[in-house]
């Protein structure tokens, strides 16, 4: 990742009010075309899944722990998983221990932004073929049940109610409980994929992840900054705090916080600034515009993408966060919005502008292909908010990003 100096200057880093908009879409990209789809329900290798006596499901290459089937595999016909095959200097995902084992997450968080049907995400990724198409790349797959994330579970008649940080006793429940699972995950040598549920699960994944590899740094693909704490947030959604509430600076006082008391114990790991890279921002609060700068943090805006291109806006993005060492481990934490809705529409805070098709594929494959990704999260997938097509396509698309995360290549 050879850059010329001009695109290694501060100026390339730091967020710049002053670059042009983003430019409109092609037609092609913003066309939607329909997905292939199979009635045959087969592991996405050409090998139809059979169980053990225990209940486990055999795949192509792996073993799912765990009860349930491997998804009918809608697309698979057309989409062969195919790990890559590419010399590389690192070996992949060299944070993992051997066998590399992925541990599924599902976290179906929804009270912190105002639309039901975040929580369906995990079931949906499930449905379309998720274990086997990771099963077929290689991974050993550990899945478990959904976190039980319902009002009736986290909510408690005792409830403290903030006025800027809506529903915090139950979310605030909910991630000390993810934050718990993450860590042992992470500790165990397993590849942690988080699947939302909101972005207020991401407080849970990064105390997670920081308790278990102080040293992660995070690449935050998103529409929005999520810097927000309760007292500068301009609508009290939780699911636009997760940064804000993980960096010190930004001076959050948890034990103000109903549900977050937990966040704000002493020896509790944060995020430093310098330790989280942003992409694709394209609708940023002003407080939040005002907090990158002033504690310096990389930002790129789908502005700089349109200067630079997406393949330099990532290499100065992965080496912003390997520069002191080219070991450390990264979290990519990826929201659904980030990506244009005329290609994933089914998500609850759209924002046109966005990556395209293969623009957020490639931050993908860039990331897998460094060798340090250690762990991931996909959220804000809601099926409910488009129609049956758009719903289809958001989650066939979703998918598709995580197969390519995890190591799914062209050739």
């Amino acid at each position: 990742m050879i850059l010329s100096k001009r695109l290694h200057t501060l100026e390339a880093f730091c967020f710049n009010q002053n670059l042009g908009f983003r430019k409109a879409q092609t037609q092609a990209v913003n066309q939607h075309r329909p997905f292939a789809s199979s009635s045959r329900y087969d592991n996405g290798s050409g090998v139809v899944d059979e169980k053990t006596p225990d209940g486990n499901r055999l795949g192509g290459v792996g073993i799912i722990k765990g009860k349930g089937g491997g998804g009918a595999g809608i697309g698979n016909v057309f989409d062969k998983m195919l790990p890559s095959f590419i010399p590389s200097p690192k070996p992949l995902f060299q944070h993992c221990s051997n066998p590399k084992t992925v541990s599924i997450i599902g976290a179906p968080m929804t009270f912190g932004q105002p639309y039901v049907g975040t929580d369906h995400g995990p079931s949906f990724l499930r449905k379309a073929g998720l274990r086997s198409k990771l099963i077929a790349l290689g991974w050993l797959v550990d899945d478990g049940p959904d976190l039980n994330f319902s009002a009736k579970a986290l909510a408690s008649p005792d409830d403290m109610v903030h006025p800027h940080a809506k529903n915090s006793s139950m979310i605030g429940r909910g991630t000390q409980i993810l934050s718990q699972i993450v860590e042992e995950k992470a500790m165990s040598g397993s590849f942690p994929l988080v699947l939302g549920g909101d972005h207020s699960i991401a407080i849970g994944t990064l105390s997670g992840i920081l308790r278990a590899r102080p040293n992660t740094g995070v690449l935050w693909i998103d529409a929005h900054a999520d810097l927000n704490i309760p007292d500068i947030s301009e609508s009290g959604n939780m699911h636009g705090m997760p940064v804000g509430l993980a960096i010190k600076e930004m001076g959050a006082d948890y034990t103000m916080i109903p549900g977050f008391e937990w966040l704000g114990k002493e020896g509790t790991p944060m995020l430093a600034p310098n330790s989280i890279v942003y992409v694709g921002l394209r609708d940023v609060d002003m407080k939040e515009r005002e907090a990158i700068r002033e504690l310096g943090i990389c930002a790129f805006t789908m502005s700089h993408i349109d200067r630079y291109g997406i393949g330099k806006v990532m290499d100065m993005a992965m080496t912003h966060l390997l520069a002191h060492d080219p070991n450390r481990p990264i979290h990519l934490s990826y929201d659904i919005d980030a990506v244009d809705p005329a290609i994933a529409p089914a998500t609850g805070t759209a924002v046109r502008g966005g990556l395209t098709f293969r623009e957020a594929h490639y931050v993908a494959e860039i990331v897998a292909a460094s060798g340090v990704l250690a762990s991931a999260e996909i959220v804000e997938v809601n099926p409910t908010l488009s129609h049956d097509r758009g719903a289809h396509a958001t989650v066939e698309f979703s998918l598709g990003l995580i197969t390519s995360l995890l190591g799914k290549s062209i050739i």
